[in-house]
């Protein structure tokens, strides 16, 4: 870059700072901020905002001077990186392009910039200016919100800490593990006159009961919410929402904030809120968990008065359900292993390990078409590693100290950990062995090392070799057979990486075959790479806006006649939004835009042309 250069940027970019510092009238009107500002940022100043505006007007007018010099740097941002990849013909259309883009409207600019990289006409060609549109793709993506809450719970006008089992209707039991049971239940509705808790066994329809409530046995924490919060957070790692109690101590305050709280994803349960309640009198408790009782219901029993509850989203079936009842499609078999993937990629992104993963703890929404792809998420989060001291690496120092749950998809540097005084176990890569060995369930083979009922493993996780492993079938694709192979290494430090791996995934089913063709022998460019993305991103964003479409219709749902309407509505859904590609493909494009990198693609290109 000459100095001609940096003195122009300089000037020009200072001339904008210098702007912004000023209490200029057109920057610090209350109709620019409403109408403009707030688009920036992705989120409407609503109710649950109110109480932080009214805490004091300095604060509020420091935040606004702040998301003015955010908007002036997002501006610089995208100027340059226009200037880059369009020509000075282009000048016009690239000034409104950038307008867009700084009041949240990010289609046009990767419209432009893919035009403009097709075309050859662009002078963007450094990697690291590249990973800044990378950066723009990320922030762009991760604002489409594909894992909505529901409007009903949204409605609920509750104050803070006081949810409790009489917010809902109670429906049939739907699961019952070691460690809680698990009810269809649904909100209380404004027709609904008793304050008292409802119990409503009758009605199995999932309509009727979108909501599913766990209910974990207590037998040793005390029953206060914090010894209860205390006792089970790994439970609640994926939650969005804690009601307890304000009067923790301050060693009870500090405890909590050290635990890892895992960020929304699509593959990930959606866990809309955790509260402790006193244990209740629920549909089939005498008879599946009589010992999990208080003495108060029970005088056998061993439970404790109180305990944890988590509210969640109702899901159709388990992973091990849907592969031991139908035929699955190899492209559906594919489509589910690379959302597996994409959900241990965020995980350990997050600095979690699962650590309990099987097809019991994997659940699915079902399609209307049957050929179509369910959506994934991981659920059962009671054995995770979540320590933000000691991230993925858990010292060991004694055999008691736990290891996780199921010890037969233990990985192996899990499983032959010796303790010692400076002895640490690995988690980095445990969860993606697991994910090898749940793959030959996926593509409808008995996992190796987990025997059916009464039968023997036929490999150990404990001494095995990798050419004992069992041929996965021969339709699958050699890419994926390779992926497949490579997550079950004995050694730790030849298997990929979880976020490499689904790259890997996400190559074969959206990237140009000649691509991941050895006898190409060449990697695309850094251009053809980007034109690629953008043109992903492109058709994410305008799906993400018809989705937003139905959300928008959903905030309508009112009366009981609304939702009956509002069911029958989102049977189409599917087919009548997103025509070629499905929800779970638009969702796993989704996912893996909004973590995406240039080093990341070329890297997985990379090994794809080493492992062919």
């Amino acid at each position: 870059m000459s100095m001609r250069t940096v003195v122009h940027r300089l000037v020009q970019n200072g001339r904008i700072a210098l702007r912004s510092l000023r209490n200029n009238e057109r920057f610090h009107s209350r109709r620019y901020t409403d109408k403009h500002l707030g688009k920036i940022h992705g989120a409407q100043i609503d109710k649950s905002q109110n109480s932080l505006c009214q805490t004091g007007g300095n604060v509020w007018n420091t935040r606004r001077h702040l998301g003015y010099l955010g908007t002036h740097a997002r501006r610089i941002f995208v100027d340059n990186i226009l200037k880059r990849v369009t020509n000075s013909l282009a000048a016009d259309l690239r000034r409104r392009t950038a307008s867009r883009l700084v009041f949240g409207d990010s289609a046009p600019f990767f419209a432009l910039v893919g035009i403009s990289l097709a075309s050859g006409t662009g002078i963007l060609t450094k990697d690291d200016e590249l990973e800044g549109v990378c950066w723009e793709i990320r922030e762009a993506v991760s604002k489409l919100q594909w894992n909505y809450m529901p409007k009903d719970y949204q409605a609920i006008h509750t104050d803070e800490n006081t949810v409790t089992l009489q917010n809902f209707v109670m429906g049939p039991i739907i699961a019952k593990g070691c460690s809680a049971a698990v009810y269809a239940a649904r909100y209380v509705n404004t027709w609904d006159e008793d304050d008292s808790m409802d119990i409503e066994v009758k009605t199995k329809d999932a309509n009727e009961f979108p909501l599913a409530i766990k209910m974990m046995f207590n037998y040793d924490a005390e029953s206060n919410a914090a010894a209860i919060l205390n006792a089970m957070y790994r439970e609640t790692v994926p939650a969005r929402k804690h009601y307890r109690n304000n009067n923790f101590t301050t060693w009870e305050q500090k405890l909590t904030e050290n635990k890892v709280v895992l960020p929304s994803h699509p593959n990930i349960v959606a866990m809309y809120c955790v509260f402790t309640d006193m244990i209740p009198v629920l549909p089939g408790s005498w008879r599946m968990y009589p010992d999990a009782l208080p003495s108060r219901i029970n005088p056998q029993g061993s439970g404790r008065n109180m305990s944890l509850f988590l509210m969640m989203k109702r899901y159709d079936t388990t992973l091990k359900q849907y592969i031991t009842s139908r035929n699955v499609d190899v492209r559906v078999s594919i489509l589910l292993l690379a959302q597996l993937l994409e959900a241990v990629a965020h995980m350990n992104a997050n600095g979690v390990a699962h650590r309990d993963l099987k097809s019991d703890n994997i659940l699915l929404d079902l399609p209307e078409e049957t050929d179509n792809s369910p959506s994934l998420v991981v659920t059962d989060f009671g054995c995770c590693l979540a320590d933000k001291t000691h991230g993925l690496y858990l010292p060991y120092n004694s055999h008691d100290i736990d290891k996780g749950g199921n010890i037969a998809l233990m990985a192996p540097e899990v499983i032959t950990a010796e303790p010692g005084p400076f002895t640490s176990i690995n988690y980095t890569k445990a969860d993606l062995w697991t994910v090898g060995t749940i793959a030959y369930e996926i593509f409808g083979m008995q996992n190796p090392f987990h025997g059916k009922k009464d039968e023997k493993a036929v490999l150990s996780n404990y001494n095995y070799t990798e050419n004992e492993l069992p041929a996965l079938p021969d339709s699958l694709p050699s890419i994926i057979n390779i992926v497949i192979k490579n997550a079950l290494s004995r050694n730790v430090y030849k298997r990929l990486d979880s976020e490499l791996a689904a790259t890997v995934m996400q190559l074969y089913l959206w990237a140009p075959s000649s691509w991941l063709k050895q006898s190409e022998g060449r990697l695309p460019s850094s251009n053809e790479i980007m034109q690629w993305l953008l043109c992903l991103t492109t058709k994410v964003l305008c799906e993400g806006r018809k989705e937003n479409l139905l959300q928008s219709y959903e905030s309508h749902v009112d009366t009981k006649h609304d939702i009956n309407r509002h069911n029958a509505y989102k049977l189409t859904h599917s087919e009548h939004f997103y025509g070629r590609r499905t929800m779970p493909e638009y969702q796993l494009i989704a996912s893996f835009l909004s973590r995406v990198t240039l080093t990341n693609v070329k890297n997985a290109l990379k090994w794809i042309q080493r492992n062919i």
